[in-house]
């Protein structure tokens, strides 16, 4: 018989009780912790962080709606007002950077929202929903006071602005400008009075018109695609063309015009709604319109012998190839000579004989101009300074020739001896810069920026961003759609040449399009249109495009 050591038992005893019970605790809190409530609460501590340090960066407008519109106050009493012409890329990308603590910023626009414009294409044919593209000024920038109007006139001596809103067409062209978005009298909520109002410092952003080059018919016959109500109008077309060419009344003869379409450009915007039209037909429309599938003609008519010009030859090559086998026709070296109810008149390079393509549905895709509000503020400032009658003349700051205290950015814009590309990349770029140029100017007012906003100034002046310098555009690459789930790339002269480095200066293909997806999923503005641009890809690939009318 052993005899037992009760002490050394007691011992074991408790410790045994002891790591049973945390043993159990662990498991209790894992229990109670599990993978999804640990994601759960650091999303939520995620947005928490995230509300205020963008309160703190950020502070909302005292209130919508605008005091001392003259600017009576001594400047040593308040922030320098910088009123912004435009919600484009250029604006936003400035209105996004500029320092609200600094200064009082107003953006005034005859639309209320921002348009992703590079994904128009893939509104007109259904892929991507209209909504998906579009935010709103007040919620990408709500330290920034919005007002829906349209500048009509410009006095640079007194630094004051009018704008209309609500008024006829007729009313607008009696002041001198034609208005680019008219409002209709029908609805008695839309009642706003003309104003005028002061600036301290002004920045065009406003875009540009299409160029019809004085074409005959081109305003009354062709849809363009640059405003969001140009691609529903595009989208209404196609389904009309459908719908009318599947009425039993109609001919063979009929069918064939109805589905004929022409796009005149080979830029992006003309390549790109292009291959979306040919992915709407053979993805969706074979199967809900089996018999017309083939009586379908997409013709893209370009002035040059080219498309994508901008591009390098190699990616303008595969594009051909790719519309070849998509079955689009390019007519290049092709001049519109006229725009027709259904009919576009052309003539050949080198030919003296004009042509006709039957069209019911016709897009015109080439070239800008100035806005009226462009042009206006052109012959303010004097068309002897301001002689290019593309754009406003600006220094290698953005500063307007001939006029103090204004900025003009975007596609309203170029810089003297240096022009730039009329893209999305440039204006984007332009408004960061500038920006940071205004951020570290002197002004008069003190104000009483927030310890998070103090943080931000202090980084800045160490990184050099504020340091009073020129315009430098940085190229990024160009990126195209071509359709048949193709995009062509071209990293040329792009990221210091890191692309051309590593042997990939041009890059076309299914693995170019995930990076065309991926690009443009990670410039959109929130997470809002974020996840609905990936639903609409996913939506578009699994239950085909809604060609619904509504």
């Amino acid at each position: 018989c052993v005899p037992m050591n009760f002490s050394r038992l007691g011992a074991s005893v408790a410790g045994f009780a002891k790591r049973g019970f945390t043993s159990a605790a662990k498991n209790a809190v894992t229990k109670k912790w599990g993978w999804g409530t640990r994601i759960t609460a650091m999303a939520g501590g995620s947005c928490v962080v995230y509300y205020f340090v963008d309160k703190g960066l950020h502070p909302r407008p005292s209130t919508e709606i605008l005091d001392d519109l003259m600017l009576q106050k001594p400047l040593n009493s308040r922030k320098e007002r910088v009123v912004v012409l435009g919600s484009g890329w250029g604006a936003v990308s400035l209105l996004g950077q500029l320092d609200p603590f600094k200064y009082d910023i107003v953006c005034i626009s005859p639309r209320n929202h921002f348009v992703m414009t590079p994904l128009l294409p893939s509104v007109t044919v259904g892929t991507i929903e209209s909504r998906t593209i579009v935010e709103s000024i007040r919620a990408i920038c709500p330290h920034v006071t919005f007002v829906e109007a349209e500048c009509t006139s410009f006095d640079k001596d007194k630094k004051e602005l009018s704008f209309i809103n609500g008024a006829s067409d007729l009313n607008a062209t009696e002041k001198g400008v034609k208005m680019t978005r008219s409002v209709s009298h029908n609805f008695r909520a839309r009642q706003r009075p003309e104003f005028k109002m002061a600036y301290d410092k002004l920045v065009v952003a406003v875009g540009a018109d299409n160029n019809t080059f004085n074409t005959p018919g081109v305003e009354e016959n062709a849809h363009f695609l640059k405003e969001m109500k140009d691609a529903k109008a595009i989208r209404g077309a196609i389904i009309d063309s459908f719908e009318s060419a599947c009425n039993p009344g109609q001919t063979a003869e009929a069918r064939k015009k109805l589905l004929s379409f022409v796009v005149v450009g080979g830029g992006p915007t003309g390549v790109e709604y292009a291959a979306e039209l040919a992915d709407l037909l053979h993805e969706d429309l074979k199967q809900q319109f089996p018999k017309l599938k083939d009586d379908v003609n997409i013709q893209l008519v370009e002035a040059t012998g080219k498309m994508l010009g901008m591009f390098s030859a190699e990616v303008s090559k595969a594009t051909a190839l790719n519309f070849e086998k998509e079955g689009i026709t390019f007519l290049g070296d092709t001049f519109v000579k006229e725009v027709k109810p259904n009919e576009v008149i052309i003539q050949r390079k080198g030919s003296n004989v004009k042509e006709s393509l039957t069209a019911s549905v016709i897009v015109w895709a080439t070239g800008i101009k100035c806005r009226p509000i462009t042009n206006k503020l052109r012959e303010c400032i004097g068309l002897d300074v301001q002689n290019n009658f593309r754009a406003l003349v600006t220094d290698a700051k953005l500063q307007v020739k001939g006029a103090t205290s204004v900025y003009a950015l975007g596609d309203c814009a170029t810089i003297e001896g240096a022009p730039l590309p009329a893209t999305a990349q440039v204006a984007a770029q332009e408004g960061k810069y500038l920006a940071s140029q205004l951020n570290g100017a002197k002004t008069m007012h003190a104000d009483d920026a927030s310890v998070l906003n103090s943080i931000r100034r202090q980084w800045w002046e160490l990184s050099g961003a504020v340091k009073p310098k020129e315009f430098s555009y940085d190229h990024k690459g160009s990126l195209a759609y071509i359709g048949g789930d193709q995009a062509a790339a071209d990293f040329n002269k792009a990221f210091s040449g890191a692309f051309e480095k590593m042997g990939l200066p041009v890059m076309t293909g299914t693995m170019t399009n995930y990076l065309w997806k991926a690009f443009y999923f990670s410039e959109q503005l929130s997470m809002r249109t974020k996840a609905l641009l990936a639903v609409d890809w996913i939506k578009a690939k699994v239950f085909g495009r809604d060609f619904s009318r509504y």
